[in-house]
């Protein structure tokens, strides 16, 4: 009996955002800057934290975010996002980066980070603001 598993690791969560990385967020050996790629994983959990609240909200937590490998130009960076808590006010949403790159593994991802982030619902002036369920 086999009991290791032969599976192939697959995003949990829903896909929120995909984008294309471009030269304009590389450095000089044309790999791209680790602040783009947290850049989008804060906005892909923005999208799923403002769907929970229904409305505005701010992030006040992310968790710390290894890289397993490079981003190139041309690579397509799939964030993928789980809602693991709902407080009174605040959300925790689980982002993970998966990368595709079609021209070197036509359909392949690879897992690049994941994090765990908090937002806080707030109001119109800024106020924190309680959470309708």
């Amino acid at each position: 009996m086999n009991l290791v598993s032969d599976t192939i690791p697959v995003p949990e969560g829903e896909l929120t955002l995909k984008v294309l990385a471009d030269n304009q967020s590389t450095n000089h050996t044309g790999d791209v800057f680790a602040g783009w790629v947290a850049m989008n994983v804060d906005q892909a959990g923005e999208i799923q934290a403002r769907k929970v609240a229904k409305g505005r909200v701010v992030t006040v937590s992310i968790g710390s975010m290894s890289f397993m490998r490079p981003v190139q130009v041309g690579d397509i960076l799939g964030l993928y996002t789980r809602v693991t808590e709902v407080g009174k006010t605040s959300i925790r949403v689980v982002v993970e980066a998966w990368i595709e790159n079609d021209s070197i593994d036509p359909g392949s991802q690879k897992k690049l980070t994941e994090t765990s982030m908090v937002f806080v619902a707030i109001d119109g002036s800024g106020s924190t603001q309680r959470i309708n369920r």
